[in-house]
C-alpha cells in the first residue's frame, strides 16, 4: 500500500485557508500525539507518591505500554485509512490519544493508569503513520518535515510543561487533562473534512527477506536506533535523571528537557536543508549522531547546570540532523516499495524502548544513572560510526 500521489506540488495553487488550515491540522496532530510520549516523565515523583509505584513500574507506564499498544495501531492503520480515508484516521488517532488522557487523568486506581496509555499508545501508532501520509497529500514533503518537527515539539512539551506545572504545584491530573486538550485540539480542524484515500498499488513485495541478509539495512536501522529509540527513552527518564541524580529542581530539569526536544525540531527541519544543499551525508548522518553521544557522555559525567544547558543543545542537534537524509536512505533502499524500508527502520527504532524503559528505570532506582547514560552515549556513537559509510543504492535485483 502507497499513499495517494502529492497533490500539493508548488505550481499548483490551493485554497488559501483550506492549506492553512490543513497545515495546522498536520501540526496539533502529531504535536498532540507525541505529547503523550513526555507527558509521564514529567510527573514521576507524584505518580510514585500517589499510586506507591517503583521507577521500573513507572517506566512500564511511560514507554512501555504506549509504545508496546502504538505498535498495533501501526499495524492496522493503512486498513483502516482504506476504509476510513486519511482524514477519518488521523481524527480517530486525536481522539484515542485525548481520550486515553482523560483516563489516565481521572481514575482512581491504577489500572486506570493502564487502561489510559494503552488507549493513547494506540492512537499514537495510528497518529506516526497516518500522520506523514496526511502531511504528504495535502502538502508535499515540506509539510511531511512540518510533522517530523512537531513530534519533537510535542515530546518536548509533554516533558517541559509538565514538569513546570508540577514545580508549581499543579496537581498531575490537571496536567494531564491539558495533555487531552493538546490532544484533541486538531479535532474542529478534521470534522467534515474530506480528503485522499489510501490507495491500493502493487508494490514491490520480499523487501523483508532481502533486508535480513544487507549490511546496508542493519547500519541504518542502527541509525534508527540512535534517532529514534534514545530520545524516547529520554522522554521517560531525562527529567527524573536531571532532578534526581544531578540535583536540579524539577522545573528546571523540565526546561533542560524541553530545550532539548525543541532544538531537536529546529535541527529535523535545518538537517533536511542542508541535505538538499549537497551536504555531505557523511556529516549529516555519521558525524552529528557523535555530537549527540558527547551531549549524552556530559550528562552522565557533569552535574552542573551550564554543562547541561551545552549537553541537551548538542543531544537535540545530533538527534535531530540526520533523520531527513536517513528517510531518504531508507526509500532509496527499495524504489518500488519505499514505505516498506521506512517502515522497518522506524519499527526498530520505536520498538527497543519498549522493554529498555521500565528496565532503565530500575537502574536509575538503584543509582546507575551515570552508567545508564554513559551506555546510551556509546550506543549513539556506535550507530554514527556504522553510518560514516553512506548507505546507498537499491536492494533490488537488476533486471
Amino acid at each position: 500500500m502507497t499513499p495517494a500521489p502529492d497533490r500539493s506540488e508548488p505550481n499548483e495553487a490551493p485554497d488559501r485557508h483550506g492549506a492553512r488550515g490543513e497545515g495546522l491540522a498536520v501540526f496539533l496532530i502529531a504535536l498532540g500525539s507525541a505529547w503523550c510520549v513526555g507527558n509521564v516523565g514529567a510527573v514521576v515523583g507524584d505518580l510514585s507518591g500517589d499510586f506507591d509505584i517503583s521507577l521500573p513500574t513507572i517506566g512500564l507506564l511511560s514507554g512501555t505500554l504506549l509504545l508496546g499498544f502504538s505498535v498495533p495501531g501501526t499495524v492496522l492503520t493503512p486498513l483502516m485509512a482504506e476504509r476510513l480515508t486519511i482524514v477519518r484516521t488521523v481524527l480517530l488517532a486525536a481522539i484515542l490519544c485525548a481520550v486515553g488522557n482523560v483516563i489516565f487523568a481521572v481514575t482512581p486506581g491504577f489500572a486506570g493508569l493502564v487502561l489510559g496509555r494503552a488507549v493513547a499508545g494506540f492512537g499514537v501508532g495510528i497518529a506516526v503513520v497516518a500522520g506523514p501520509v496526511f502531511a504528504r497529500a495535502t502538502g508535499g514533503v515540506e509539510r511531511v518535515g512540518l510533522f517530523g518537527a512537531a513530534v519533537q515539539l510535542g515530546i518536548a512539551g509533554g516533558l517541559g510543561v509538565g514538569a513546570i506545572l508540577g514545580d508549581l504545584d499543579v496537581d498531575w491530573r490537571l496536567t494531564f487533562l491539558v495533555s487531552a486538550g493538546v490532544a484533541a485540539s486538531p479535532i474542529p480542524l478534521l470534522i467534515g473534512r474530506s480528503g485522499p484515500s489510501y490507495v491500493r498499488q502493487p508494490g514491490g513485495g520480499g523487501f523483508v527477506r532481502l533486508a535480513l541478509r544487507s549490511s546496508r539495512v542493519w547500519r541504518l536501522a542502527a541509525l534508527f536506533i540512535a534517532v529514534f529509540s534514545v530520545p524516547l527513552i529520554l522522554g521517560s527518564w531525562l527529567v527524573h535523571y536531571l532532578s534526581v541524580d544531578t540535583g536540579l529542581a524539577v522545573g528546571v530539569a523540565g526546561v533542560l528537557s524541553f530545550v532539548m526536544f525543541g532544538v531537536s525540531a529546529a535541527a529535523r527541519e535545518e538537517g533536511g536543508r542542508l541535505a538538499q544543499r549537497g551536504v555531505s551525508p557523511v556529516l549529516l548522518v555519521g558525524v552529528t549522531p557523535l555530537l549527540a553521544a558527547v551531549g549524552l557522555a556530559i550528562l552522565a559525567l557533569d552535574d552542573s547546570l551550564g554543562f547541561a544547558l551545552v549537553a541537551v543543545v548538542a543531544a537535540g542537534i545530533g538527534f535531530a540532523v540526520p533523520y531527513g537524509i536517513g528517510i531518504v536512505q531508507a526509500q532509496r533502499l527499495y524504489p518500488a516499495e519505499p514505505t516498506e524500508p521506512v517502515a522497518l527502520v522506524s519499527l526498530v527504532g520505536t520498538a527497543l524502548p519498549v522493554p529498555l524503559v521500565p528496565l532503565i528505570g530500575s537502574l536509575l532506582d538503584d543509582g546507575y544513572g551515570t552508567e545508564v547514560f554513559l551506555a546510551l552515549a556509546a550506543v549513539v556513537a556506535l550507530a554514527g560510526i556504522l553510518n560514516l559509510r553512506p548507505v546507498e543504492g537499491s536492494l533490488e535485483p537488476e533486471a
